[in-house]
């Protein structure tokens, strides 16, 4: 069986590669700006990064953008649940005992 300070590193291991991840979604959320109009395509129907779009020649496809607050909550909602989790891990991980047991009184509890 491993120790308890084995179970607390990959905990922590988990909360730092889970934040790393979720500032990286959050920043690429915040740093993009929506672009309204389709300049991004061109009159043969190649975009600017190389890709092919379906719409014929001359025609730009018109793609409905997500409402900025819609998309700021469907990225912090996650961050949200997230931490409620950890934070419900370590609680489970380590349980706080209540001030009127008597020292010793954890042994009895496991």
């Amino acid at each position: 069986m491993l120790s308890q300070s084995i179970y607390d590193g990959i905990f922590w291991i988990t909360v730092a590669t889970c934040a790393v991840a979720q500032i990286f979604i959050l920043r690429a959320v915040f740093r993009v700006t929506p672009s309204i109009t389709g300049r991004d395509s061109t009159a043969n129907g190649v975009s600017a990064n190389g890709s092919t779009s379906s719409a014929p020649e001359g025609e730009s496809v018109s793609v409905p953008t997500p409402h900025r607050l819609t998309e700021i909550v469907w990225v912090v909602l996650p961050v949200v649940l997230l931490t409620l989790a950890f934070v419900g891990a370590w609680r489970v991980m380590h349980p706080a005992l209540p001030d009127w047991l008597p020292p010793g009184a954890e042994i009895i509890r496991r």
